[in-house]
Order: structure tokens, then C-alpha cells, then sequence
């Protein structure tokens, strides 16, 4: 990913770690569409993209959106250090809680989830653990 698609990547990103009735989980940063993979961009790679501060600063992708950068990117010399395959390159599904009643299903026993409902923003990303857990003698409640 060059610095061009990780700015369009960042119309893509709809949630962010922080802190829950669970301790720490995800939560969505803005509203997120019935039938939205939420988690789309999310990839594990050590090679990093520059941003300009000013650049990320100017460009339209949300506020809070831009505000993830900040909060998780190194600021060096001007220049932010986001993950080449785009900010959602920090798996952030891992810190899913689980639910009875999820607003997140998986089709693919949790390799992918895909918003169930409409989620607005400020709510707590859940799956029922028990959907695609594979150890058969735990059951979540």
C-alpha cells in the first residue's frame, strides 16, 4: 500500500480499541452498516508508510478516524508511521467481547465478521464466541 491508498483506506475504518463494561474491547468510531466487514482492511505487517502530519491533518476521512492515527502511530519528525497495509493493520478483532446477542456474525467460523445490524457509533463490537470456538468442552455465556 502506497500513502495514496492508505489515505483512501482511511474511509474504511469504522472502529478502534478502548474501554468497555468489559475492561477493553472495540467500539465502533462511527456508524457502521448492516453487512459491513468492519475489520476489512485488518493485516499483520511490520513495513511502515510516512504520512505527513499536515497531510493527514488536511485529508476528509473522519475526525475520529484521523484521531486512531494519532493515538497509535509514531509522530517522528513531522511524519506519522502507519502500517503499509493501512491502519486497521493492527488486528483489532482479537479484542472482540463476547455476547448471547452480538452485533457482529462471522460466516467463516471467525476468520471475518460482518455487522449483523446497523451499529452506531460509541457501541461495543461483540460475537458470540460460541459460533467459532473450537474447543468443544467451553461454552461462553
Amino acid at each position: 500500500m502506497d500513502k495514496k491508498e492508505f489515505l483512501n483506506s482511511l474511509n474504511e475504518v469504522y472502529c478502534r480499541l478502548g474501554v468497555t463494561k468489559n475492561g477493553v474491547g472495540v467500539v465502533a468510531i462511527r456508524d457502521i452498516p448492516k453487512g459491513t466487514n468492519p475489520f476489512k482492511n485488518c493485516n499483520n505487517d511490520s513495513a511502515k508508510i510516512e504520512i505527513p502530519q499536515t497531510e493527514l491533518d488536511a485529508h476528509s476521512a473522519p475526525e475520529s478516524v484521523k484521531q486512531l492515527i494519532r493515538d497509535f502511530c509514531p509522530l517522528e519528525n513531522g511524519a506519522y508511521f502507519v502500517p503499509q497495509f493501512g491502519i486497521d493493520a493492527i488486528d483489532k478483532s482479537y479484542f472482540l467481547n463476547h455476547s448471547k446477542t452480538p452485533n457482529l456474525e462471522t460466516p467463516d467460523q471467525g476468520d471475518t465478521f460482518i455487522a449483523a445490524r446497523d451499529i452506531s457509533q460509541g457501541e461495543e463490537l461483540t460475537s458470540d464466541y460460541n459460533t467459532y470456538h473450537d474447543r468443544t468442552n467451553d461454552t461462553f455465556n
